[in-house]
């Protein structure tokens, strides 16, 4: 099983949001600081990129910025005439007929074009979501990956543009195609940086012991086993694991098997012994146990939404 594929099913995302902007003259669009996971890509022209904290820079036609639980940001062109300048706030479109906004002079040609807009993950494994996307993924157009970025966002505007049947779930997957393509090309400082599981997957070692884990949560997994399999002592690692991946390995299995668990009894409609059972617990009471110290309620209690 591919631990980042499993894990980004586990957060079903779903319903993005998203718009592309046009613009001339002098604007400013402001992105108030949130949650969730936004991205922004600069389909035509450049413009000024501006996060709290830090210094303005460019953004040239081809770059692509991708956020995890954003800070307050914002985009524009100063063109010298503040009278010309604009500021909005920018809210992604909710539905179809509403992907396009024009800001300056709709006489003119657009001097930029920005496909930008936001990704939603259902809230029963949202706590996944800060462990696996990077704070921040930026994608120069000069990187190599930016091609295949801008093929994929040429799909999405292709076929968001026209009325085809089945274009809401060409675009849903089209989206989520993006979502992964973002997280798995992030900079290695990046993933080395942020512990998680994108920073032990880049870790050859320590990602031979995940694959295994995520393959079979039923099987009796002890630190020695993995170990073994990662070529390494238990100590070593043990204490490698913890710092690269955020948590000791025992808790990032019962993490799984729990994440797996509320996704099987949230949608599945499973019984409750072939849930446990699946999750790699041999009773349904040690399950019920363990679920109950990691989410807070039963199993039987959460199935039924409580």
């Amino acid at each position: 099983m591919d631990p980042l594929g499993q894990t980004v099913a586990l957060l079903r995302p779903k319903a993005l949001l998203w718009k592309q902007m046009q613009a001339n003259g002098g604007w400013t669009v402001r992105f108030p600081a949130g949650t969730g996971v936004v991205f922004c890509f600069v389909a035509e022209g450049h413009c000024q990129l501006e996060i709290a904290g830090e210094a303005p820079r460019r953004l040239e036609e081809g770059d692509f910025l991708l956020f995890s639980r954003p800070p307050r940001w914002r985009l524009g062109r100063d063109k010298g005439d503040a009278g010309r300048t604009i500021a909005v706030d920018y809210m992604p479109a909710h539905n179809a007929s509403d992907r396009s906004n024009f800001i300056g002079d709709m006489h003119r040609p657009a001097e930029v074009k920005i496909v930008g807009g936001r990704f939603a993950f259902d809230p029963t494994n949202a706590d996944l979501l800060n462990s696996l996307v990077p704070r921040r993924v930026e994608i120069l157009a000069a990187d190599p990956s930016a091609a295949r970025l801008r093929h994929i966002l040429a799909l999405i505007r292709d076929e968001a543009s026209a009325e085809r049947p089945g274009q809401g779930l060409v675009v849903e997957r089209l989206l989520e195609v993006l979502l992964v393509e973002s997280i798995r090309k992030a900079p290695g400082d990046n993933a080395a940086a942020e512990p998680g599981l994108l920073a032990g997957l880049a870790d050859p070692q320590l990602a031979r012991a995940l694959r295994a884990l995520h393959a079979d949560v039923r099987k009796v997994w002890t630190v020695e086993r993995t170990a073994k399999l990662a070529g390494m002592s238990r100590s070593t690692f043990a204490e490698r694991f913890a710092a690269v991946v955020g948590l000791p390995p025992m808790d990032y299995l019962l993490r799984l098997r729990i994440a797996l668990a509320k996704d099987a009894l949230r949608f599945g409609g499973a019984r409750l012994a072939d849930v446990a059972s699946a999750s790699g617990y041999r009773s349904v009471s040690a399950f019920s146990t363990a679920f109950r110290r990691v989410v807070g309620v039963a199993p039987g209690s959460y199935a039924a939404g409580k």
